[in-house]
């Protein structure tokens, strides 16, 4: 399959929504002059008067008002681009390819570019269409004489060789995954080439725009407790109030006689289940905070738990080495699986018909099992003390007896990463948008890993862990808060962004074991301490 195409863009326009020419232009392509330059050479409170003026000019043509872009061109004169920028924009959109290179050549463009890339984006452009009007000799002539003697990258011109064979030109699109002439590819093409262009002398699209978002981040992350979904006015600076946070005790839950080992929401958030040592799961429901299933089955103390997609079933971990299945509404065990050794872990796959299961047994230490208890595959030789399955459910994760933590894709079963660490890890979890992994170390640390680079981003300290599994979560709107259980009774919370620790919350007697925050309610965690009890935090709101 030839390797897909990603430059599509727009035929009609331009990559800027204008085609204003800057008055005293330069012919070089060099920075647009300016017929009354040291009007332009005070600062504008700390920055470029020029810079601040074009960009609102080029903004002013974005947002359609064509009249006042042409005023403040008038009153201020300058303007967003010389003659020849604007004059390669038309040769790029109406395929004159000769002059699109030569202009382009003409230009400053940014240090350590390839001109060689440049020729190359602009002649595969060139050969696509041709093939797309089916005129397959002159595509041909392009193919070697104009893109092989650039000697650029082999493996891509061999997939634009095989595109020769394309029956038709909607096959040619479709293999190329490349929208042709009609659709958007030579306005993407503009956008590509521009990536390489000196920004004084082409501005990127929608340059303010991308400003003010910075400036809308920038306020988002300097937002200790944000925790907001609404949209950030740049009116003023924003600031989440501490108060909206929840750091208060609303509710105890006391139902249990042993400790509590694990809590989680369900996925629709109306409903908490509650794992411990006294045996038993209790389904509470959110909206009273009443117990309203009590699940009786293990014999040893039951370790963890997971919610299916659509909340019908629930998978329960114990010591006793079971597995067991659950049907929610008629409080049913539907399926135990037994194994050689506890059971510490579980987690559903997204369809709801399988799901996975991690054990200190060394002969099966994660196994992928189908609803009916059949093995679907089987991972051997190391012992697993938790795992957890990215939303989109593309990785495993397991941390792992040896100190390691073990990463493998899906859906080949294949090993992606192997990270050892220099200490025990107890649990791990995953954040919403599959991008990165919580995992508790006994070293008094939580880790916060990007797994998609295999790489180390933050570790939060302060939390007290040594003896015991203590476990953390992802918490807030978009995931914003790392809040972790601690052998000291407390419950330590942390800003994603900078591992800032912000929170000690106190309430509990004992260790606090589980956290976890509700999905459906910004304003509302659990946690489980060895003190029987489950603690459910809001704000004071």
């Amino acid at each position: 399959m030839p390797m897909r195409l990603e430059h599509v863009v727009q035929e009609n326009g331009n990559s800027n929504g204008h085609s204003s020419i800057l008055k005293n232009g330069t012919a070089n392509g060099a920075t647009p002059g300016l017929l009354n330059n040291s009007a332009h050479e005070a600062d504008y409170f700390g920055s470029s008067k020029l810079e601040a003026t074009r960009l609102i000019i080029q903004a002013l043509h974005e947002l359609e008002y064509p009249a006042a872009a042409a005023a403040l061109e008038a009153e201020s004169m300058c303007s967003i681009e010389s003659a020849d920028v604007a004059a390669f924009r038309t040769a790029v959109l109406n395929g004159r390819w000769a002059d699109s290179e030569r202009l382009l050549m003409e230009f400053e463009l940014k240090a350590g570019t390839d001109v060689v890339t440049l020729k190359f984006l602009i002649r595969q452009q060139k050969f696509l269409e041709l093939l797309e009007q089916r005129d397959l000799v002159s595509a041909l002539g392009v193919l070697r004489g104009e893109l092989s003697v650039l000697d650029y990258d082999t493996r891509q011109l061999h997939c634009l060789s095989s595109l020769m064979m394309c029956s038709s030109a909607e096959d040619l699109r479709d293999q190329a995954g490349w929208t042709g002439v009609e659709g958007n590819s030579r306005s993407e093409l503009l956008r590509e080439l521009q990536k390489y262009i000196s920004p004084a002398v082409m501005i990127p699209e929608h340059r303010l725009a991308t400003l003010l978002d910075q400036a809308r981040q920038y306020e988002i992350l300097k937002c200790t407790y944000h925790n907001f979904d609404g949209p950030v006015s740049l009116y003023t600076d924003h600031v989440c109030d501490r108060n909206q946070f929840p750091s208060i005790t609303s509710h105890v839950l006391t139902d249990h006689t042993g400790e509590v080992w694990f809590v989680a929401f369900s996925n629709d958030g109306t409903k908490l289940a509650s794992a411990s040592k006294d045996l038993s799961v209790i389904i509470w429901d959110v909206a009273t905070l009443k117990s309203i299933r009590v699940f009786h089955g293990h014999t040893d103390a039951v370790t963890s738990l997971a919610w299916s997609p659509d909340d019908t079933t629930l998978i329960t971990c114990g010591l006793d080495h079971t597995v067991k299945l659950w049907d929610v509404q008629e409080c049913v065990c539907l399926l135990t699986v037994p194994f050689g050794q506890p059971v510490t872990s579980c987690a559903w796959m997204q369809s709801g018909d399988e799901f996975l299961t991690g054990c200190l047994d060394i002969e099966k230490p994660i196994t992928l099992w189908s609803i009916h208890g059949t093995t679907i595959h089987q991972w051997t030789d190391f012992r697993v003390f938790d795992l957890a399955l990215t939303p989109d459910s593309k990785k495993i994760v397991a941390v792992c007896q040896d100190d390691k933590i073990r990463i493998y894709n899906r859906p080949d079963y294949k090993l992606n990463a192997e990270i050892q660490l220099q200490a025990r890890m107890t649990s791990v979890s995953i954040s919403k948008d599959s991008k990165y992994a919580l995992v508790n170390i006994s070293a008094k640390e939580v880790h916060l890993w990007d797994i998609d680079k295999i790489q180390l981003v933050r570790k939060c300290v302060g939390q007290q862990q040594s003896e015991f599994i203590i476990r953390s979560c992802f918490g807030g709107m978009a995931d914003n808060f790392i809040v972790s259980g601690s052998e000291d009774a407390s419950i330590y919370v942390w800003k994603k962004e900078d591992a800032s620790l912000i929170e000690v919350l106190s309430g509990h007697t004992k260790g606090v074991n589980s956290v976890a925050w509700n999905p459906k309610n910004k304003y509302m965690f659990a946690s489980a301490s060895d003190d029987n009890t489950i603690r459910i935090w809001t704000n004071s709101s």
